[in-house]
């Protein structure tokens, strides 16, 4: 919570209150941040196949066999 008073005219402890907040928000926006860059490098994969390509790592041929 920002507090309006002057750092002068607060306790101790409301100093160190106002000093967590900010710590606390910084480390609450890397986090964000970090997982923001995490789903945009998972977007980068494609799971996509193209109608020549096999999921099972072999061909199979016209009649059905494989090769």
């Amino acid at each position: 919570m920002i507090n309006a008073l002057s750092p002068d005219r607060m306790t101790a402890t409301e100093r160190l209150d106002e000093v967590a907040d900010i710590l606390a928000a910084g480390i609450l926006r890397q986090r964000n941040q970090e997982t923001a860059n995490k789903y945009n490098d998972l977007r980068d994969i494609s799971l996509d196949f193209t109608a020549g390509q096999s999921v099972h790592g072999h061909d199979i041929n016209d009649h059905g066999e494989s090769t």
